[in-house]
This record gives C-alpha cells, structure tokens and sequence, in this order.
C-alpha cells in the first residue's frame, strides 16, 4: 500500500501499536489520526478513547423513547378521551426518566472528567492501595502503569498480558477479589510464566476506556491478550497485539489457569520462535558492539603506540639537538680557554735571573701528569700567578698567535686545578690580592703539587 510504504519504521511501529490498542482496521483512518497528532501515540490514543466516550453518552441520550406525533385530524375522539385521563401518568414517567438518565450521565461524565487528568501510574497506584485495604496483599503482581504501557511493555518482552477488569456495581466483584485475585494457586502459575497483570475499575476512565475497547459486557471481565502472528506469516502486516481470549463474569482460579494453559500451548510457539528471532537479534547487537569496541579498543591502543613512539622519537630528537648544542658549548669554552692561556703565556711575568737572588723563592711543582717543573718567582709576584704558571706551562713552547694580544670577550676563566703543599698540607687558592712573600711556607722555597679537579682526557 502506498500510504504504509511512505512510512518509516518508528511510524509503522507505532501505527501496529494504535491499531492494537483501538482496535482500527482502516490502515488509512488510523494514519490520519496519528498525522492529526504529529504522530504522538498517546495523544491519539486518547482521542480515540474520550471520542468513544462521547459517542457513547450521546447514544445513552438518544435512546430514550420519545411519544410520536400523529395528526391532529387523525386522531379519534376515544383516544382523545382516553389521553386526557392518562396524560399526567406519562408526563410523570417522562419526566423522572429524564431525571434519571440525566443525572446518571452526569454522575458518570463527572467520574471519568476527574480521572482523566491523573497520571495512569497514579491510578495504578490508588488501585493497588484500595485493593490491599480491602483484601490483602497477597495478590496477582499488578502492573504499576498504564493500560498502553502494559501492552507494550508485553510487546517488548514478548509476554502475555492478563486485563482484569472490575466494577464496584456488580455483586461479583467481591468474591472475585477475594477468591480469585489473591489465589496462591493463580499467582504461582503467573509468576512461572512471567506475565503480565493490569488491573483497572471501571469508574476509573482508562479502565473505562479499555472496557470498550475490548468490548467488555459482562464484570469482572479478563482478557488474554499476546503479540500474535497474522494468518502465521510474520511478513504480511508484522505480528500485533491480540485478545486470544475473554472471560467475563464470576469464574474460578482453575478456570482461569486452563484457559491459560490452552492459550500458552496455543500461541507459545510462535512467542517462542519470536523470543528465538529476538535473541538472535539481540545476540547479534552485542556482537556488534563487541566487535566495534574491540576494533575501538585496538584503535585506541595503536594510536597510543603511535602517540609514545612520536614522543620517543620527539625526545631523542630533543637530546640529540641538546647533546649537539652542549658539545658546541663545550668546543666554545675550549676554544675560549685556550685562547685565555695563549694570552696569559703571552703576559706572565718574566722569570728572575740566575743571578737575582734578593727577593726571590723556588717552587718545585709536581704537576698532575708527574712531570716535575722548578721556576722561580719574586716575592712580589701574587699567589695566582703560581695558578697562570702552571695553567699556560703546557703552552709556553708554542708559537704566539696574533690574537694572544687579548683575552676573549665575555670569558670567565675557571682553573680546573688546586695548588697543594704537602707538608704541612696547606690549600693555595687562586688569590689575586696576596703576595706570594706574605706565605711563609712557600718562602725562600717550596714544594707544590698541582691536583687536577678533572679527567685527564679533558
């Protein structure tokens, strides 16, 4: 049909779910109406339930006899007789007919206008209170909700759903709460087969409503309803929810779990198939998601490979560039210090003459390669000019380059060396300020010993 193949499948689900609730067999009616909601099923649902309520009343009203008319010329003087004694009878019967009907409308219009602006879970919940006052709480596990949301809930689970419905103005209902409501044997046989139980009174207005929908004529009133396979081919209309059995009237608990029994045996089958199918389906979805988070997991787990191999290469990439400047660093400073050496060669004191002997010591430097070095050193000389001696010595015999006139710009010269008297051990540190007279020690001579602060590959 074409008005069905412009549906998408939420519309078709909800259209099967209209039809099963209302009860409408015109596919094309039942689309209109839900257009004419924007396709919200309560909304439509419930225009059709107060529609029936209305249309209901109106054939309540117009029921009522009325006295036909004939013409006056027709009529013959006996009935004209007759009528004149009799008129007062039927105008006080036609006026307490009226009285009466009008004010069961009004009662009845009143009841269900107060009701339908609850929540059906409210309704459910005042059911359940008024029920265990009166008779116990041991009972059938009543559905907490609404009427559609109970069917479709069975829908979902594929269970079967048991409508129980009641009216305080039938003289059953009493023993039917009392006897078959809270039998153990009904209740066990329920809960083993995990159905559905909804429950409703008719002065309520859903209950009302679901009364005619289900074309209820007789209380207390029980339905069997399950999701059932059109002419058994799940591919003609998709399979809908439907009353497989009603009761109506006083019955019994065995009663009851027979009638049960027989529709269990008759349409479990294809609940079971359809439970196969949904697992199947199900079973499936998750292997799905398995599958996608395995695939994201992985994903996840390479792209963190990637991501610590990029830091890998980004910090050896980092060392190796700090490792290169640091090695220029060091080439610079050499280059410095070996230029600040040439220059103090260059600028060292010259030593005193043989025959210079007033004011002048001997030192005896054993330097830190073993080699031993004696030089001379007048006692106005400072103490770091022991330090130049020894740190230009190694240099002393190469030619002086132009640039030895100078030492580097932005040099700090660091001697890598302390100078050391062995006995008594005395530290000389690199002093600018004392002269080398003002050290006992080292006068009129001395033996020193250089102590290299490093390797001796540097």
């Amino acid at each position: 049909m074409d008005a069905l193949d412009k549906l998408d499948i939420s519309q078709r689900e909800k259209l099967e779910h209209f039809q099963s609730i209302t009860h409408t067999e015109d596919i094309v009616a039942a689309i209109d109406k839900l257009t004419e909601h924007n396709w919200n099923l309560e909304r439509a649902i419930q225009h059709v339930y107060d529609n029936k309520t209305t249309s209901s009343t109106a054939r309540q009203t117009s029921s009522i006899p009325q006295t036909p008319s004939t013409p006056t010329q027709t009529r013959r003087t006996p009935f004209r007789l007759f009528s004149i004694f009799t008129w007062p009878l039927g105008l006080v019967w036609n006026i307490t007919w009226a009285f009466l009907s009008l004010a069961s409308r009004l009662l009845s219009r009143r009841t269900i206008t107060n009701t339908q602006r609850q929540d059906p879970r409210t309704i459910a919940s005042r059911f359940l209170r008024d029920f265990e006052s009166s008779y116990g709480e041991t009972h059938l596990d009543f559905f907490q909700g609404g009427y559609s949301q109970a069917l479709e809930k069975a829908k979902k689970e594929l269970k079967f759903l048991l409508v129980v419905l009641q009216s305080d103005e039938h003289d059953d209902t009493e023993a039917f709460c009392r006897n078959i409501l809270t039998s153990t044997d009904l209740i066990d046989f329920t809960n083993r087969n995990q159905m559905l139980i909804w429950a409703g009174n008719v002065r309520e207005a859903e209950a009302f409503q679901v009364s005619s929908t289900l074309q209820a004529t007789a209380y207390p009133f029980l339905a069997i309803i399950t999701l059932q396979l059109p002419n058994g081919n799940i591919a003609s209309s998709g399979p809908k929810m439907t009353v497989v059995d009603r009761i109506e009237g006083l019955t019994t608990s065995e009663s009851i779990i027979r009638r049960f029994e027989a529709a269990i045996e008759r349409y479990g089958p294809g609940l079971n198939r359809l439970k196969l199918e949904q697992d199947q389906r199900e079973m499936e979805r998750r292997l799905r998601e398995e599958q996608d988070r395995a695939y994201h997991e992985s994903l996840k787990a390479d792209q963190e490979k990637e991501r610590k191999a990029r830091e890998e290469r980004e910090a050896y990439a980092r060392a190796q560039e700090e490792e290169q400047q640091a090695e220029r660093e060091r080439e610079r400073q050499r280059q410095l210090r070996e230029q600040y050496i040439r220059y103090l060669c260059s600028h060292l004191p010259a030593e005193p003459a043989a025959d210079e002997q007033n004011d002048v010591t001997k030192i005896s430097f054993r330097l830190a390669n073993g080699e031993r070095v004696i030089r001379k050193f007048r006692g106005q000389d400072r103490i770091e000019a022991l330090y130049q001696f020894v740190e230009a010595y190694p240099f002393l015999n190469t030619p002086t380059q132009a640039d030895d006139a100078a030492p580097p710009s932005d040099y700090q010269h660091q001697y890598q060396f302390t100078i050391i008297s062995p006995y008594p051990r005395t530290v000389y540190h690199p002093d600018s300020q004392r002269l080398i007279r003002e050290e006992r020690s080292l006068w009129p001579s001395a033996t020193l010993i250089v102590d290299s602060e490093v390797d001796d590959d540097n």
